[in-house]
């Protein structure tokens, strides 16, 4: 499970019990949090979170990079701020971006958005744009590679993007390990535990791992109930 910072103040804010941050409080789990902070699950391994390849570049020459953080995140797409020269060749700047944190021992998390191919398109088959787009490409350069399909999560599209994005990513680079996106708030649009529920359960026998994002949805505010529900049923399944 990859977890940014503040998801996992929100969740335990919301009411988490101690059996549960325990569930997550493990090595395995990759939770997000800059340098200067410490982070709020001692025993979860530090990412830290970048929106452009020249910010990395300045981070790792300035000595941002905490000393126990274990992989990057290139979070390449439209909506995070990463430059038009970057967003222009995304995966020269993957490849870019996976030589430069190899070189410093670090492991690359690849998470080019879909937004790079192109619009939606109206049949939702976003990740088969993104494929042909040759964006799983950067998979072939990563330790991790994310797949933002959390518009279908919940949907039988989901499953058969993880299955084919497991297969694809297997051929591509079989040491890489694919992760799929989750979120309680997906492009604003309000998710429940039960759909969340459904994509891990789906999806769950060929792919690593997910990333349970806790966005601010578009009224401001962040929604942790969601993901409360949907870790307590993973806490309850794992006894």
């Amino acid at each position: 499970m990859m977890l940014l910072y503040h998801a996992v103040l929100d969740v335990r804010a919301a009411g988490a019990s101690r059996s549960l941050l325990d569930f997550v409080n493990q090595p395995q789990n990759l939770v997000s949090t800059a340098r200067a902070r410490a982070k709020p699950l001692k025993d979860a391994t530090r990412i830290q979170v970048f929106s452009s390849y020249a910010t990395i570049v300045h981070a790792i020459a300035r000595h941002h990079i905490a000393p126990d953080t274990r992989a990057v995140v290139y979070d390449n797409e439209l909506s995070t701020g990463t430059p038009a020269a970057e967003l222009a060749d995304p995966v020269r700047y993957c490849r870019l971006t996976a030589r430069l944190l190899h070189k410093h021992g670090l492991e690359y998390i690849a998470t080019p958005g879909f937004g790079l191919s192109g619009p939606r398109p109206s049949n939702g088959e976003w990740f088969q744009q993104f494929v042909r787009a040759g964006l799983m490409e950067c998979g072939r350069y990563a330790d991790y590679l994310d797949i933002q399909d959390q518009l279908m999560q919940g949907t039988a599209i989901y499953a058969q993007d993880a299955h084919a994005a497991a297969t694809l990513l297997h051929h591509i680079n079989p040491r890489a390990r694919l992760l799929m996106g989750l979120s309680t708030s997906p492009s604003g649009h309000l998710a429940t535990s039960g759909r969340l529920w459904r994509a891990y359960q789906d999806t769950k026998r060929f792919v690593n791992g997910y990333w349970l994002n806790v966005p601010h949805n578009v009224s401001g505010t962040s929604r942790p109930a969601a993901a409360l529900e949907f870790l307590q049923k993973m806490t309850a399944q794992a006894r």
